[in-house]
């Protein structure tokens, strides 16, 4: 069995101070006025970030809260993986592992992770290119992904059976998980199915009208992904030595996808909340060197050649589904995802948005807490 070894965070002063020097000597573009966000990142929403990060994020107090988790490093499947490790308490159920996508990070999922430590080993991944996990000389799509996650969790930490939780490309890997490790995968829990694993099995009106509706706002907001796929190293010269446009690459997004209930996007960025999450994103993309990289698995699943199952391929291990309110993402008929995937649970949420490790981790945990401790 593989060895994993115990892993700090460490950044030098010098890192520290040449991103204040970037943000403070940021110079601001010229804008045509309008609508606030309807060009993409809002200037006022941004200005406001980069005055939180220079006057209220401390930093070193987050580099030790973020060190006082359980955190490792570990060769499996091939590839160097960072993640967070708690021991469950007592009488444990199956052991989880949580699962991100872009633009959000390993970060998400540390207060779902602790809370459902009561009651399971919880695993919490950075994929491969994010976060201290290994930037690989070539290309990974998400199933190489999920076969490193899958030996992360056999071959390394020793499980016979396990519960997969993803989001964004976090839910690809468990569908991959749970496509190719059908013994050892108890079950996935998801609270965003790809479109691409189900548009293959649409039929009559109402999953057509999804399919539509799906199209329709990619074609307005999927510019991120075209480029993402096709060009990331152009962006990347961009992302890698700019703190405020890395912030407004992702930041846009951030608002674009979260619960709009929660308010408009300009309402979201000033919450206190908002603004912490998204420096502390970017700040952990900086540190690590991988703000340019993270994209990297958009260009990946173009490479790896599959996008998506097979013609009538299905997911036969337990599903359960945690629909959020997801303005990008919303969740497909159930009749459709139940024709690619074995679904034992399916909940309706009025909020929670696409990144619910942020947004609604007191529901997301209990959802996922519940769907574990049944199988």
């Amino acid at each position: 069995m593989t060895q994993a070894d115990a892993f700090q965070i460490d950044v030098p002063q010098a890192m520290t101070d040449r991103i204040t020097q970037r943000l403070e000597g940021y110079e601001w573009p010229r804008l045509p006025g309008g609508e606030p966000w309807k060009m993409g990142m809002d200037e006022a929403g941004l200005r406001g970030l980069v005055d939180h990060w220079l006057h209220g994020f401390d930093a070193a107090a987050q580099l030790q809260r973020l060190n006082r988790q359980p955190q490792y490093r570990a060769q499996a499947g091939g590839v160097g993986l960072h993640f967070v490790h708690h021991r469950g308490q007592g009488d444990r159920g199956l052991p989880l592992v949580l699962l991100h996508g872009w633009p959000s990070s390993y970060l998400e999922y540390l207060d779902v992770a602790e809370a459902l430590a009561r009651d399971h080993d919880v695993v919490v991944v950075s994929l491969p290119n994010t976060g201290f996990s290994e930037q690989t000389a070539t290309l990974m799509g998400p199933r190489a992904m999920a076969h490193a996650v899958h030996a992360l969790m056999t071959g390394v930490l020793g499980y016979t059976r396990y519960v997969a939780h993803g989001s964004d490309w976090g839910s690809i890997l468990a569908s991959w998980l749970g496509n190719d490790f059908p013994a050892e995968v108890a079950g996935i829990h998801m609270s965003m199915i790809s479109p691409r694993f189900v548009a293959g099995a649409v039929q009559g009106p109402e999953e057509q009208q999804w399919l539509a509706g799906f199209r329709e706002r990619f074609e307005d907001d999927g510019a991120y992904f075209r480029q993402q796929t096709s060009r990331p190293h152009t962006l990347a010269f961009l992302l890698a030595d700019s703190p405020v446009g890395l912030m407004a690459w992702q930041a846009e997004k951030f608002m674009a996808w979260s619960d709009p209930a929660l308010g408009s996007a300009s309402e979201k960025i000033a919450q206190p909340a908002w603004k912490d999450r998204l420096v502390l994103n970017t700040w952990l993309q900086l540190v690590s060197g991988t703000a340019a990289s993270a994209t990297l698995i958009y260009r990946g699943l173009a490479v790896e050649g599959a996008p998506g199952f097979p013609q009538g391929g299905r997911v036969n291990v337990p599903v359960a589904i945690a629909a959020m309110r997801d303005p990008a993402f919303p969740a497909p008929p159930r009749s459709l995802v139940e024709r690619v995937y074995r679904v034992e649970r399916w909940s309706d949420y009025a909020h929670g948005g696409h990144f619910p490790g942020y947004e609604a981790p007191d529901l997301l945990g209990a959802d996922l807490r519940a769907f574990a401790q049944a199988l």
